[in-house]
């Protein structure tokens, strides 16, 4: 299949970005908010998970011509900012982005901006949390779904679409290992291995809609048979996670072998560092 040219791939996580709502954390007032999202251990997580689970599954990728833009605050400590900023050399599709607080829709539209190439028409913009992953195909999928999608004409420069996989497996770092591993197709789009189509003046993106919304307002197209995600579970998520009530769980020692094969990971190395860090606070 000939790919389209005119159509960059783009990642936005918001790395504890201080905006204006979207996080539990920020119900309180601003300095209080600022204080929690950048105290030491708390920070030490989320670099572990970044660094850990995150990154190297977008590293693992068949398909490396993509762009993950990080989004901060500028409230961000300088200790924070240069250990994000250093794993640029490491990780040539990482970029940040440094904004002032704003609403999720108005900063994630400038940071899709953060990394465009300023040629294509189109961009398919991605959103990822820093303690998720994706599948090592994810990008190769996702960018010759959409090249499909806009060459049918489903998707134009008036017309977002978004790409919607809904099969993963939940990760729960807090039980039994042999309890840990949980296998789930969405009913609904999941924020995570999800993209939409857009234009990079275009006011839609990713960001815009409550993930279970998104069926209600952009055309959808949708896979819930591949593995394509990572969703952890480790008692300092910012969302309100928790196992699906009908996941199906799977031996520790078939998960074991997914994660190599189809996300470039091995929590056997991954829970002691975790954990560890988990013990130290407490």
């Amino acid at each position: 299949m000939t790919t389209r040219d005119d159509n960059q791939i783009i990642g936005v996580c918001r790395f504890s970005y201080l905006g204006e709502g979207g996080f539990v954390t920020q119900q309180q007032d601003f300095e209080k908010a600022a204080e929690i999202l950048y105290a030491i251990p708390r920070m030490l997580r989320r670099f572990a998970y970044f660094e850990n689970i995150c990154l190297p599954s977008l590293a693992a990728q068949t398909d490396p011509d993509f762009k993950l833009v990080a989004l901060i605050g500028d409230t961000m400590p300088f200790r924070w900012r240069k250990r994000l900023k250093g794993l640029m050399e490491q990780y040539p599709f990482l970029e940040v982005c440094t904004l002032e607080a704003a609403g999720p829709l108005n900063s994630t539209r400038r940071a899709f901006r953060r990394g465009w190439n300023e040629r294509s028409p189109y961009i398919t913009g991605f959103r990822i949390d820093d303690d998720d992953a994706v599948a090592v195909d994810y990008i190769a999928k996702t960018r010759a779904i959409a090249d499909q999608l806009l060459t049918l004409g489903w998707a134009d420069q008036d017309t977002p679409a978004a790409i919607c996989f809904h099969r993963g497996i939940y990760w729960d770092m807090v039980r039994d290992e042999e309890d840990q591993f949980w296998d789930f197709s969405e009913k609904e789009p999941l924020g995570l291995a999800s993209a939409m189509i857009t234009t990079p003046e275009g006011m839609s993106n990713i960001y815009r809609w409550n993930h279970r919304r998104l069926a209600s307002q952009v055309r959808c197209w949708i896979d819930p048979i591949d593995y394509m995600f990572v969703r952890t579970l480790h008692g300092h998520n910012d969302s309100d996670r928790s196992i699906p009530p009908d996941a199906r769980a799977i031996p520790a020692w078939q998960a074991r072998k997914v994660f190599r094969d189809r996300f470039g990971l091995s929590p056997r190395k991954l829970l002691p560092m975790i954990q560890q860090l988990m013990d130290d606070e407490t």
